[in-house]
C-alpha cells in the first residue's frame, strides 16, 4: 500500500495544505476561508510565444498526442461546425476555428480510438460553445436554456430542427448511443452536471476557496470529461472502480480547474468589466485568492501554479506507488484510465496555455 505525504505551500499567500492516504485515495488539500468570488481567419496561433501569465514552474506529467495529428482531427470536425452552427456573425465564426480546439482534443484525448473521434470531439465543440452562449445570459434566461437543452439531452424531447444547438446535441449523442449506449449516457448525464453548475446561482455566493475549488471540478466539467474519456477510449469500469479512482479525478479536474483560471483570468476579467450579466461574473480562483489575501494577480496567479504542481506530484506518487508495489486494485482498464487522467491534465494545460482564446 503506498502511504503518501503532500505538502503544498501557496507561495507568499501562507496557505498551506497537507493530506495523507493510502492506495488509491490521497485527501485533498485544506484551505483558509476565501471570499467570493480573435484572431481572424483559421490561422493557429502556436508559432508565437505562449501565453505566460506568471513565471511557470516546470510540470511533472506526462504528454502524449493522438497519432492521427491536430489537423487531420480539425478536417473531420471544423466543417460541420462552420457550416451548421448559428453563429452570430462571420466574426464569432473565425473566432471559434481560430482558437484550436482540434489541438485541444489532440493533447488532452490521445487515447481515443479512430472510429469514436469525430463524435467525441464534436461534443467537445458543443461544450465550449454552449459555455460562450451562457455567458451573455441572466439567471433566469439560463435556467430556461438549461432545462430545454437538457430535454434534448436526455432524450426525453425531440430536438428543433430551427435551433442548431438542439439537433447538434441530439443527432451527436444519438450516434454515440448507436456505438455504445451505456457510455454515451454517462456523456449525457455528464454535460447536464456541466449545465447544471454552469447555469447554478450558488456560483455566486460561494465564499470560500475550498468551497470553490470543490464546487469548480462539477462546473468545470469533471463529470462530462471523465465520460467523454471513457467513451472515447471505450474503456469499462464497475462503479466499484470508478469510486477507487474518485480522489485521483478530483486532483485531475482541481488542476484543471486552476490551471484554466490562472490562464483565463485576463479574459474573464475584461469580459466582467464590459457586461452586466451574470453569466459574466467573476468567478476564478485567482479572484478569490486576491480578495482574500490582498495580494495582486500576478502573485496569486504565482501560488495558484505552485500548487498545480503540488497536485501533480502527488498524482503521480499515488499511481507510481500502486504500479511498483503491483496492486491488484490498478486493473488494465483502470490504468489506462489513470494515464488518461494525466494526459487530459497536461494536454488541457497545453491548450490553454497557447489558445488565442485566453490572449
Amino acid at each position: 500500500m503506498l502511504s503518501l505525504r503532500r505538502i503544498c505551500t501557496w507561495n507568499q499567500c501562507k496557505i498551506l495544505s497537507q493530506a495523507n492516504g493510502s492506495g488509491l485515495t490521497f485527501h485533498r488539500p485544506t484551505t483558509c476561508s476565501a471570499y467570493a468570488r480573435l484572431s481572424k481567419g483559421r490561422v493557429r496561433q502556436y508559432s508565437t510565444a505562449p501565453n505566460t501569465p506568471c513565471e511557470v514552474p516546470p510540470s511533472k506529467l506526462k504528454t502524449k498526442s493522438h497519432h492521427l495529428g491536430w489537423e487531420k482531427i480539425q478536417a473531420q470536425v471544423e466543417p460541420y461546425f462552420s457550416t451548421n452552427w448559428n453563429f452570430a456573425s462571420e466574426k464569432k465564426k473565425q473566432g471559434l476555428l481560430a482558437i484550436g480546439l482540434s489541438r485541444a482534443f489532440t493533447n488532452a484525448f490521445p487515447l481515443t480510438i479512430d472510429n469514436r473521434i469525430g463524435v467525441t470531439c464534436k461534443m467537445l465543440y458543443l461544450s465550449l460553445l454552449v459555455d460562450d452562449q451562457l455567458e451573455k445570459m441572466s439567471f433566469p434566461q439560463m435556467l430556461s436554456y438549461r432545462h430545454r437543452t437538457m430535454e434534448v439531452v436526455l432524450g426525453t424531447s425531440k430536438p428543433d430542427i430551427s435551433i442548431s444547438r438542439e439537433w447538434m446535441l441530439y443527432d451527436t449523442l444519438e450516434i454515440m448511443r448507436g456505438m455504445n449506449k451505456t457510455l454515451a449516457n454517462d456523456v449525457a448525464r455528464g454535460f447536464c452536471q456541466l449545465l447544471k453548475a454552469m447555469t447554478s446561482q450558488e456560483r455566486a455566493s460561494i465564499s470560500d476557496l475550498e468551497a470553490y475549488l470543490e464546487f469548480r471540478e462539477v462546473d468545470v466539467g469533471r463529470t462530462f470529461f471523465t465520460a467523454l474519456m471513457r467513451f472515447g477510449a471505450n474503456i469499462h469500469l464497475t462503479k466499484a472502480q470508478l469510486a477507487q479512482t474518485k480522489t485521483l479525478e478530483s486532483t485531475a479536474f482541481r488542476h484543471f480547474s486552476i490551471i484554466n483560471d490562472i490562464y483565463s483570468w485576463k479574459r474573464e476579467w475584461k469580459l466582467a468589466q464590459a457586461t452586466s450579466a451574470d453569466g459574466a461574473r467573476p468567478f476564478s480562483a485567482v479572484f478569490i485568492l486576491a480578495k482574500e489575501t490582498n495580494q495582486p494577480f500576478s502573485v496569486c496567479k504565482e501560488s495558484l501554479f505552485k500548487y498545480c504542481r503540488d497536485l501533480e506530484l502527488g498524482f503521480k506518487q499515488a499511481i507510481d506507488g500502486l504500479r511498483h508495489d503491483g496492486s491488484p486494485e490498478l486493473t488494465p482498464e483502470m490504468a489506462k484510465y489513470v494515464q488518461s487522467l494525466e494526459y487530459f491534465m497536461s494536454g488541457m494545460e497545453t491548450w490553454t496555455q497557447w489558445t488565442p482564446r485566453y490572449r
